[in-house]
């Protein structure tokens, strides 16, 4: 279900330059998520890219590597779209698109995506009525396979040659079908899902919160490594402590430190930076942005791992980046177990940075 409040500005690119606003964001949306634009379908170009043949883990990497070699422009902007085991390549050119938008005052960097894919799904065949133009278009299975547009409405002769493109296509239409007036479909994650890198520390925070009750269950597990990790820090809060005590003059005062004090200066230390138990509420929202639940988690001194069912391996590789990206992970890997069926990501806890020092 769509929560309007988290719904972000959108706003629609034509070809002229001009800039329609067709939603103002929600509340939160607007002050937690970019923006979106969504540009005019004459200023895109769509091709529909078979991976059903390559391993799951290597698909959406031959989709990306497609989308920079076969950019149609010198320039290109690029955006894929899931189609069952393939992918909807999106292209635009990336020149225009800026030239466009200099004339505007745009204070956030927004999030570009073709305008279909801001479109309900749907089955079959289909033509769309647009701003300016129509788009005849071929579905299956809730996915787009074919796009293409034109300026003049379809008639006849320019529908069976978008139809005789298509090949190992159902059965069409003789004759078009009359041109659909379409809203905007704001549950449609191809152009509206929330991506991590949107956020911040502190909003993810917020709204990570609701991944607390799930790390709670790993809780016992945190704990052995934080309680390593407190006796680790405490040497060395002891050890700095004698040097010190060895280089001021206020000695008696600081050798009164006692071991409770030692404690507190040692949690406190690790209060400020990031470790597993911190950090698993942040890869718990980025999983849940995915529709993805692990079974298990692990936590050791400075990783943590998750265990996700086999199927999230055709995911793996924006889950990779986005667990980098924000900013609590680095040198994410995946592991698979053909046998157990399991994909495990295993990640090193980047440290936080240190607190800034006041000027005097």
């Amino acid at each position: 279900m769509q929560l309007d409040l988290l719904t972000p500005r959108v706003e629609r690119l034509s070809h002229d330059g001009a800039i329609d606003v067709v939603h103002p964001g929600g509340v939160l949306g607007r002050a937690l998520r970019r923006p979106v634009l969504l540009l005019a379908r004459d200023l895109c170009t769509f091709a529909f890219f078979q991976t059903a043949a390559l391993p799951r883990s290597r698909r959406r990497q031959a989709a990306l590597l497609h989308a920079r070699v076969a950019a149609p422009y010198v320039r290109s902007g690029s955006a894929l779209s899931k189609a069952g085991d393939d992918f909807g390549v999106w292209w635009w050119d990336a020149d225009r698109v800026e030239a466009l938008l200099a004339a505007h005052a745009i204070a956030a960097r927004p999030l570009i995506s073709p305008e279909t894919l801001a479109q309900p799904r749907s089955e079959g065949w289909r033509i769309v009525r647009l701003k300016l133009g129509y788009e005849a278009q071929l579905w299956r299975g809730k996915a787009l396979i074919a796009s293409a547009w034109r300026r003049e409405r379809y008639d006849p002769a320019a529908w069976s040659a978008f139809v005789r493109l298509q090949r190992a296509a159902e059965p069409a239409p003789e004759s078009p079908s009359a041109p659909a007036d379409l809203p905007i479909a704001f549950d449609n994650r191809d152009a509206f899902a929330l991506a991590s890198v949107e956020l911040t520390r502190e909003q993810f925070a917020l709204l990570g919160g609701g991944g607390v009750a799930f790390a709670s269950l790993g809780l016992g597990a945190f704990l052995v490594g934080q309680g390593y990790q407190l006796s680790k820090d405490t040497a060395q809060v002891e050890a700095k402590t004698a040097e010190i005590r060895a280089a001021t003059p206020r000695a008696a005062a600081v050798r009164n430190l006692d071991a409770s004090q030692k404690k507190l200066i040692a949690y406190r230390q690790i209060e400020e930076q990031t470790n597993p138990l911190s950090a698993a509420g942040a890869a718990i929202g980025i999983l849940a942005f995915h529709d993805l639940t692990p079974t298990s988690v692990n936590a050791e001194t400075e990783t943590l791992s998750f265990t996700l069912p086999y199927a999230a391996i055709e995911q793996v590789a924006v889950l990779v980046e986005e667990l980098e990206n924000s900013g609590y992970f680095h040198d994410v890997q995946p592991r698979t177990d053909g046998t157990a069926q399991t994909l495990t990501l295993e990640m090193k806890v980047r440290e936080a940075a240190p607190p800034l020092t006041p000027e005097p």
